[in-house]
């Protein structure tokens, strides 16, 4: 059969070796944009890779699932990210419209989601030339967002969710068994803020600023619902890359040790948590986080890092 998709994909390593290449998805997207009407299908260009394959094709943002043979769970971040971006829409945050959102059946299933391109830069590109005036001008922004996100569902959440994902969070491996043990423990032992919608990856890379200094919240494949916690690292650490400014001006409710407190339970119940971990460490040490035998010393980098 003459398949427009042509390479084989049998593990997470194929995808990573094909899911920026233009020229093995430019026949794929042709296809679906004439099935739904497009045009712009012969602009194609690069957006920031994320798991998925990531285009801009004339003026949409075009979201290419990795099929299930490459190991992702494809239906599943589809219909997460696709619910979530609705949610989002509907809950008046500044997102990208969906224009169209279905499957297409080549060499192999491929979900896609189509959205209006957002012409405008990542913040991390943008934030480090800001002047103060205009980092607190964002900040306000982002929060006012993120009051119409961070609401509390109508159905009933299992309390026991996010201990459940960081038993089951294989990221920790690098760690040793106490340091594990001392995250499960501290976590079931901290009373945690009731839950609400999070996006879980407000990194530099979601959030575009565009001409005008607007912000569009983008990438919605990470959203959960959640302690409220479970929102700060990715934006302090990685939006704000530890902009003391940023970060007080947006937690500007918070006392100091409160503040320090919720990061570090944040960062330790976070799907990415041992990512962020390593960041802290390597910020205040020159030693490999393997090494790490107290989980508390991050708390205690954290002070030291965001003390105004």
């Amino acid at each position: 059969m003459n398949y427009l998709f042509k390479k084989s994909i049998n593990n997470w390593d194929d995808w990573g070796a094909v899911f920026q290449s233009i020229s093995d998805f430019r026949e794929l997207i042709k296809k679906i944009y004439l099935k739904e009407g497009l045009l712009g299908y012969d602009d194609i260009s690069n957006l920031t890779p994320g798991t998925n394959a990531v285009f801009k094709a004339g003026k949409y943002a075009i979201k290419i699932f990795a099929p299930k043979e490459s190991g992702a769970n494809t239906d599943s971040d589809y219909r997460a990210e696709l619910k979530s971006m609705q949610k989002a829409i509907n809950m008046g945050l500044n997102a990208p419209t969906i224009v169209a959102a279905s499957s297409i059946q080549d060499k192999y299933l491929f979900r896609y989601l189509i959205m209006d391109y957002i012409d405008g830069q990542e913040a991390n590109k943008v934030l480090k030339n800001y002047s103060n005036n205009k980092k607190k001008a964002f900040v306000n922004k982002l929060r006012n967002n993120l009051h119409k996100l961070n609401i509390k569902p109508r159905d009933q959440v299992n309390g026991n969710l996010i201990q459940e994902r960081i038993i089951k969070n294989k990221r920790w491996t690098k760690f040793n068994d106490s340091i594990k043990e001392q995250i499960i423990d501290i976590v079931m032992n901290y009373k945690l803020s009731e839950y609400v919608y999070v996006h879980g990856d407000l990194i530099g890379d979601n959030i575009i600023i565009d001409s005008k200094d607007n912000i569009f919240i983008i990438d919605y494949a990470d959203s959960i619902i959640a302690p409220v916690e479970y929102e700060y690292p990715p934006m302090a650490f990685d939006l704000f890359n530890f902009d003391t400014q940023m970060i007080h001006e947006y937690f500007k409710d918070l006392e100091y040790d409160t503040l320090v407190e919720k990061l570090f339970i944040g960062t330790l119940m976070h799907e990415f948590g041992s990512y962020f971990v390593e960041i802290i460490y390597n910020k205040c040490t020159n030693d490999e986080v393997s090494n790490l035998l107290d989980i508390k010393e991050i708390k205690n980098m954290i002070y030291s890092l965001l003390k105004a």
